[in-house]
């Protein structure tokens, strides 16, 4: 597991469930988040990101057992910031999203999302969750399917909801897409 993910963890409250409103807010965030996503709202999506954002999908490798995680800590598929994903969703509403000629349909399914408190502020919260996103390209008769695991930093505030930090740990070492040119 990266650093990243393993400070994530660390940061969560390992046992403690945040309350039932919480958690509901979180989980409401999620899926709006998605549907933003697979609909092409990319500027909606682009408001729930803090201006502190990290975002990161780290290299997956084929590694023995005794060989460490199998996660790298120095390459990554993506690796965002606020301007650099902002630069992105620009583009990808310009006709100079070469990558998403034609637009990559997809469609997430977000499960198992587990919330725990992270740290003391009682308005920010470590969410575990699982990712599916079905993607389809031109004619192509089957999708290709990423899965991952994120680990996310939001803060929950009524409207004001954000990402602060998320690592997505695909499951996969090859991804089978030409580009990587979604968000997870």
């Amino acid at each position: 597991m990266t650093e990243a993910a393993t400070a994530h963890i660390a940061a969560g409250s390992a046992g403690q469930r945040v309350d039932f409103a919480l958690q509901q807010a979180c989980e409401e965030f999620l899926n709006r988040e998605a549907e933003y996503l697979d609909d092409r709202r990319f500027a909606e999506w682009f408001e729930l990101l803090d201006p502190a954002i990290d975002y990161s999908a780290p290299v997956r490798t084929g590694r023995e057992n005794w060989d460490g995680t199998g996660i790298s800590d120095t390459a990554f598929y993506l690796k965002e910031d606020h301007a650099s994903i902002e630069m992105r969703v620009k583009r990808l509403r310009s006709r100079y999203a070469w990558s998403e000629s034609p637009a990559t349909r997809t469609r997430r399914m977000v499960s198992n999302i587990r919330v725990t408190p992270h740290g003391s502020d009682p308005a920010r919260v470590a969410a575990r969750s699982n990712l599916v996103v079905f993607c389809h390209r031109g004619d192509a008769a089957h999708p290709q399917i990423l899965t991952a695991e994120r680990f996310d930093e939001i803060r929950i505030c009524g409207n004001a909801t954000r990402l602060i930090r998320r690592t997505a740990i695909l499951d996969a070492t090859v991804l089978g897409l030409e580009s990587l040119s979604i968000f997870l």
